[in-house]
């Protein structure tokens, strides 16, 4: 595969990500928030997770607005989405280090089908890879021109309007668009994919939300 919605994966270092954006259209997903503990040596702990239901068509959209950040001439862009919820949309940045950095942009993207697909895809290859480099990050901010609404203990609060921000360098941004990719061309998708393995072990960079993808149909 080589071109997917009129985007040319060869020309991805020309595209601009914001004029992609207008392009696609407002996101169709649904967006739900997520506690889980689980027990270590140090005690138990409670994480958060960020859990991203969609149908094929719009995991791609998502994919090629990754791609475009990570490669294109636009680092950042915003991403409406309709969730007929409070969530109101993506905020994405990939971090552009130069040439002479080891993390340096890369500048074409290929892409062959995985037509299998594992709950936890990157499992275990997260627990050795760098995380820095090769590991996105998720997180929340306000809506722009919004203030911020947080609850009595500093948390943010998910009942008003408020925007996912995906974050992290090139290498981190290929590799979730890829995942995104395999997960709405595979011919049978495992009901939904985690990022991150039940027990901690890493597969979103650190201090981030946990993650899950749900595809649906449609």
């Amino acid at each position: 595969m080589n071109k997917l919605m009129g985007v040319d994966f060869k020309k991805l270092a020309l595209i601009d990500a914001n004029k992609l954006v207008d392009s696609l259209g407002i996101l169709n997903c649904a967006i739900q928030f997520g506690c889980h503990s689980y027990a270590s040596a140090g005690g138990e702990y409670e994480i958060s997770r960020i859990c991203i239901s969609s149908n094929a068509e719009n995991q791609q959209r998502l994919a090629l607005v990754l791609l475009a950040c990570a490669i294109g001439t636009q680092r950042a862009t915003y991403l409406p989405i309709d969730t007929g919820g409070p969530t109101k949309g993506i905020q994405v940045g990939s971090a552009r280090p130069s040439e002479y950095d080891p993390f340096h942009q890369p500048k074409f993207f290929t892409y062959t089908p995985k037509r299998e697909l594992k709950r936890y895809p990157w499992y275990p290859w997260s627990l050795t890879c760098d995380g820095l480099a090769e590991l996105p990050c998720f997180d929340l901010s306000y809506v722009p021109r919004e203030s911020l609404h947080t609850l009595w203990d500093g948390r943010q609060d998910l009942r008003k309007p408020h925007i996912i921000c995906i974050y992290g360098y090139p290498k981190a941004f290929i590799r979730l668009a890829r995942l995104l990719l395999d997960y709405a061309n595979t011919d049978i998708p495992p009901e939904q994919i985690d990022l991150e393995v039940d027990g901690g072990f890493r597969g979103v960079s650190a201090a981030s939300y946990e993650v899950r993808f749900t595809r649906i149909a449609g």
